[in-house]
């Protein structure tokens, strides 16, 4: 009996871990992002575009553990990793409503 209470306890705990791993962007790597992001993107979609694209592109990556995303942001990520970020990045779409 004892048994099943502490499972009752664990099993939920364990079941959360894989979320922790895949925890939001490392702190001050958003900011990061964004910055080079927008500064190489406005000048050919616009500055309000290039916000909107930018932030897309963070929202999309940031499910990945902040290891990847450390790499990614500190150009040591491997060329998979790279392909993979930047193919779903690149499914945003700059928003029409923004003027260049």
């Amino acid at each position: 009996m004892r048994l099943n209470r502490l499972f009752a306890v664990i099993a939920p705990v364990v079941l959360l871990l894989p979320l922790a791993a895949h925890a939001d962007w490392p702190k001050g790597e958003r900011e990061k992002y964004m910055a080079q992001c927008t500064e190489a993107a406005t000048p050919q979609i616009g500055a309000a575009a290039a916000k909107s694209h930018c932030a897309c592109g963070a929202d999309a990556i940031k499910s990945y553990p902040a290891s990847d995303i450390q790499a990614l942001m500190d150009n040591t990520a491997n060329d998979a990793l790279k392909q993979k970020a930047l193919t779903k990045i690149a499914s945003c779409k700059a928003d029409p409503k923004a003027k260049k």
